[in-house]
């Protein structure tokens, strides 16, 4: 196979088309779309060409646009002059063969395999260090049975959740737990740590659900696009790095960009390899419940398995990525960053964590804003969604603030009336460092709702990302400061996690704001960002990107499995909640 490579000094549109050497030859805007491979291009375009489709020769065809509405999208950038002549520049240079292509994917496949073989056995939880009493029979994942004396409690995920308050009277003691000026984690669970264990494991279940009815129909879409991309011809419908695009053939399937696809893997592999250090962590810690943590790893579970599904719905979009299917590479992001954030926060309230159900239910709520704000891209859908954030932003801010205490009722008023009138500084807050931390988290959100309104964070999606993630990275930095202020230390490989995955993450923007195409713009413009391969000749920044934020948020898991690691053996009713 070859790429043509084609570049010009001026901006005109035209279509760039390969056609059989044979008659006729399709060489006008009325008929250059009825044969061979063609594409419109402003200042730059490429082609790959295979041997195979063109037995006999080709011919190389240009046709000058007579405007530039097919090119370009902005008004401003159309130039409509009676003499349109365009200068332009071709060079045909080989591409790697089928036995490169191969050798990359099995080096990385191998690379891969080789981390998990030495995280298999080389991996040893904190919790093989520890030894420590209990008064019940303890359960695991990796247990095949359960005791005779856990009184036939099933994991199953079919467990019904008003099963998981078994407290006698759970009222009264919330309403004992909110006259208490500073919890402590034992306060916060008193619930069986059993049930709880298995609430914890429907997270998995639910997001294993939501994955399968999600991705089947995402798959058809987009091996959709790329059939009619191959019977059609018309390389307008995908958004591909075609300087940097590499095809595959595999049966009856041909694949035009399968580096864009394979780099994905890194996603999968990763996800997986943090299922398999939870596996291996929940097998080893056994604790009393009265100390440490209480280690529920459902959350754990589908964070790997969230991650893993990021991986394949990308490499979903990138069989043809275009403005029609762009939600499918972004869907599980939420999912993550949500995952996470919930994770923080059961890890000191493990009574008080979000039933599975309703979290995904929030996530469908948050796509259907995210589509809408796409859809209607005008300062209604704006202005509606930034008051929902923001009134969210305080909600959950005073969740945190009275440490899961705080109610929002038709009582609430007069609740915030009593306490001002009979507390003696009312001005004064309670709880100073999280009250100081927790504004500074709302001022954040505020000025990124402001900064959108002024200046565009691209697209409405892209901003709803920039909103979690910014969220995710507040809330996690919240939990490390209150920490060290509550005396607690960052053990070695936590601090060594943190600092890896700031590195990786620096890394991996690095290569993602170096773009080399833009759904967001016309087939032609997008072209122009188009770039040669960088690594290995079979990977451009995009790949890259791909491989080292999959590292990232590997690593970024990792700081929230290890966190913690330093109260292992500290009593729980020496654990503050924050």
């Amino acid at each position: 196979m070859v790429l043509l490579h084609v570049t010009s000094d001026d901006y005109i549109c035209m279509t760039l088309s390969i056609q059989n050497s044979s008659c006729p030859v399709f060489d006008s805007l009325e008929t250059v779309q009825y044969n061979g491979l063609r594409q419109t291009v402003s200042k730059t375009g490429g082609i790959i060409v295979s041997k195979e489709e063109y037995p006999l020769g080709l011919f190389i065809v240009f046709v000058v646009h007579s405007d530039d509405l097919a090119c370009y999208q902005e008004s401003n950038r159309i130039q409509t002059q009676n003499s349109r002549t365009k200068n332009v520049n071709f060079v045909m240079k080989p591409t790697v063969d089928f036995n490169y292509q191969m050798m990359n994917c099995v080096i990385v496949i191998c690379i891969s395999i080789l981390i998990l073989l030495f995280t298999a056995f080389l991996y040893k939880p904190k919790g093989n260090e520890l030894v420590v009493k209990q008064d019940e029979p303890s359960t695991s994942f990796c247990s095949t049975s359960v005791h005779a004396q856990s009184d036939n409690v099933s994991y199953d995920s079919s467990l019904d959740e008003t099963d998981v308050d078994i407290l006698k009277s759970p009222e009264s003691w919330k309403d004992l737990i909110r006259t208490k000026t500073c919890l402590y984690v034992s306060d916060l669970s008193k619930k069986d740590y059993r049930i709880l264990k298995a609430k914890s494991r429907l997270y998995l279940w639910n997001l294993i659900t939501v994955a399968v009815f999600y991705s089947l129909p995402v798959i058809q879409l987009v091996f959709t696009f790329q059939k009619v991309l191959n019977q059609t011809g018309d390389q307008d419908l995908c958004y591909y790095n075609f300087l940097c695009s590499h095809s595959l053939k595999l049966g009856p399937w041909k694949f035009s960009d399968f580096n864009h696809i394979f780099s994905n893997i890194g996603y999968i592999f990763f996800g997986l390899l943090f299922m398999v250090i939870t596996y291996k962590r929940e097998c080893a810690i056994v604790l009393d419940k009265n100390f440490g943590i209480p280690n529920h790893c459902g959350l754990y579970y589908a964070m790997g398995a969230a991650l893993a599904m990021e991986g394949i719905m990308s490499a979903c979009y990138h069989v043809c990525p275009n403005h029609s299917n762009f939600q499918f590479d972004t869907s599980f992001m939420y999912v993550i960053c949500m995952l996470s954030m919930i994770k923080i926060y059961q890890t000191r309230h493990p009574d008080i964590n979000a039933k599975a159900y309703l979290v995904f239910c929030v996530l469908a709520i948050v796509i259907i804003l995210g589509l809408a704000g796409i859809m209607y891209d005008g300062p209604v859908v704006f202005i509606l969604f930034t008051c929902i954030h923001l009134i969210l932003c305080f909600w959950l801010s005073a969740q945190i603030y009275y440490m899961g205490r705080w109610k929002l009722d038709k009582k609430t008023p007069k609740r915030v009336l009593n306490h001002l009138k009979s507390a003696p500084n009312p001005c004064i807050p309670k709880y100073p460092n999280r009250m100081v931390l927790l504004s500074i988290g709302i001022l954040i959100n505020l000025g990124l709702a402001i900064t959108h309104w002024f200046i565009k964070f691209g697209n409405f999606g892209n901003y709803l990302l920039i909103l979690f993630m910014v969220n995710l990275i507040l809330y996690l930095s919240f939990y490390i400061v209150m920490k060290l202020i509550s005396n607690e230390k960052l053990l070695f490989w936590p601090s060594l996690y943190i600092l890896l995955a700031i590195i990786f993450w620096a890394a991996s923007m690095y290569f993602y704001v170096h773009k080399s195409c833009s759904w967001t713009l016309s087939a032609a413009e997008s072209r122009t960002f188009n770039t040669p391969c960088t690594f290995m000749d079979f990977y451009d920044n995009h790949d890259i990107w791909h491989f080292l934020s999959a590292v990232s948020l590997f690593l970024s898991f990792m700081v929230l499995h290890t966190l913690d690691d330093d109260i292992f053996t500290k009593p729980t009713t020496t654990i503050p909640v924050f």
